[in-house]
């Protein structure tokens, strides 16, 4: 890109950035829905993909929970080697 291809886009990127005499660019429909649908399908696997793997997580912790409890209450008493009575 030389200087003058350089200086047009610049004014060009001007002319449509601050428009000064009230006519509203229209802006290119093309991708929009495409990059909108695209958006929408990526958000929806994130929000499956934490759910899947946080209650997988969720799941795994209640059932350590239930086994340290369950193991807890079936040996209420002391331990051979320890020194409490």
């Amino acid at each position: 890109m030389n200087a003058s291809q350089a200086g047009s886009v610049a004014r060009a990127a001007w002319l449509i950035c601050c428009n000064q005499s009230g006519v509203q660019q229209e802006l290119p429909e093309g991708p929009r829905p495409v990059q909108a649908a695209v958006l929408g399908v990526l958000s929806l696997l994130v929000l499956c993909g934490v759910l899947f793997l946080g209650g997988g997580l969720l799941l795994r912790a209640q059932g350590l929970t239930a086994l340290f409890a369950h193991e807890w209450h079936a040996s209420p008493e002391a331990e051979p080697g320890s020194d409490r009575s």
